[in-house]
């Protein structure tokens, strides 16, 4: 394992481009042949950029088709599909590397309301969904049939992720518990227990698992959100919580700045054994930040862009980018001299990771 100041020396980012953008995105995802770069957004659209070698990333036509915001963005990279959903209870799969793609197939009604995620089996045969309706689903990731519904949550459920030996599904809810289902039983055989990201306050449910992700090799589990400090206007710490995936024992709780960055929106466990994340708070605060588990600090922290909400690590490992929202948000709604209303919207932030 390298050590840290190794990683420092290996690891710097450095911002090459940034791309201007008329509406606000949330989770980006670079697609898996490196192509391309696609951006769920809050306009019901699935925006895109072709990515060609070093040469600055062009604007495509965006894919129209959903009614709501879109946030989940998962590839299915053999069948060449993209998989996305969207608050109203909408999934789709697109063949992305279409000039013009549209829906092979799509759920128009797979949850009561909001998708708050999807994940793709490690043989990319399944699609799991989760929801505001505190149902888990797996689909069929050729046609969108659905093939078993989880029901034992009690509240909404915010994350799900296939495990990378492709036997359990893990899944975390508004509370922070965590259930470890066994797909072939279609049952809860375990439960992580997160709640140090929920707190109720002054009549909020504040926090929850917004992100689950596992190492590579499966043997840890990461969860993450906030520590919540309080409600009204949400404050906390941005944390996550580092299980052993077996024994389902805490083994490291990052905490990742002070309570007005609030809440971890998106990560990454890089095979060199640090953390990439990013961290959205208020009043119009945002990290990127890669730190070891373990350590204090993080050996690199930026602060200079605003609410970030999604992290995406190019397939060459080289280069990453981050989305964020632009600076004076938090404003929305100051009267500008022509009368109109400013909207948000999502500059994206292209890095070098490799020094």
């Amino acid at each position: 394992m390298a050590t840290t100041e190794e990683l420092k020396a290996r690891f710097a980012p450095n911002e090459v481009q940034q791309l201007t953008t008329s509406r606000q995105l949330h989770t980006l995802r670079f697609s898996p042949c490196g192509k391309y770069l696609f951006g769920g957004g809050y306009d019901a659209a699935i925006h895109r950029w072709a990515v060609e070698g070093d040469e600055p990333f062009k604007e495509l036509p965006p894919i129209e088709g959903h009614s709501g915001w879109v946030q989940p963005l998962v590839f299915a990279h053999e069948a060449g599909l993209l998989f996305t959903a969207d608050s109203w209870g909408r999934i789709s799969a697109w063949n992305y590397a279409d000039e013009a793609p549209e829906a092979v197939w799509t759920v128009a009604d797979s949850h009561d309301g909001w998708v708050r995620c999807l994940s793709l089996s490690p043989d990319g045969r399944q699609l799991a969904s989760c929801g505001s309706d505190r149902m888990v689903r797996i689909w069929s990731a050729a046609d969108g049939t659905k093939q078993t519904e989880l029901s034992e949550h009690a509240d909404d459920v915010y994350a799900v992720a296939y495990h990378p030996g492709g036997e359990f599904l893990v899944s975390g809810d508004l509370k922070g518990v965590v259930k470890k289902w066994e797909i072939a039983a279609g049952k809860s055989v375990g439960e992580f227990d997160a709640s140090a990201l929920y707190k109720h306050d002054r009549i909020q449910d504040v926090g929850g698992v917004w992100r689950l992700e596992f190492s590579r090799d499966g043997k840890t589990l990461a969860c993450a959100g906030t520590a919540p400090f309080g409600g009204g206007t949400v404050q906390g710490v941005p944390s996550i919580m580092l299980f052993d995936f077996d024994s389902g024992q805490l083994e490291h709780t990052m905490k990742l700045g002070a309570v007005k960055d609030c809440y971890v929106h998106d990560l990454h466990l890089h095979a060199d054994g640090f953390v990439i994340a990013v961290t959205s708070g208020t009043p119009g605060s945002g990290q990127l930040l890669l730190q070891v588990p373990g350590e204090d600090a993080p050996f690199f922290s930026s602060t200079k862009m605003s609410n970030c909400h999604s992290i995406s690590l190019h397939p060459d490992g080289k280069r990453m980018a981050v989305s964020a929202t632009n600076r004076g948000s938090n404003g929305n709604g100051r009267q500008l001299k022509d009368g109109e209303y400013a909207g948000n919207n999502s500059p994206i932030h292209i890095f070098e990771l490799v020094s």
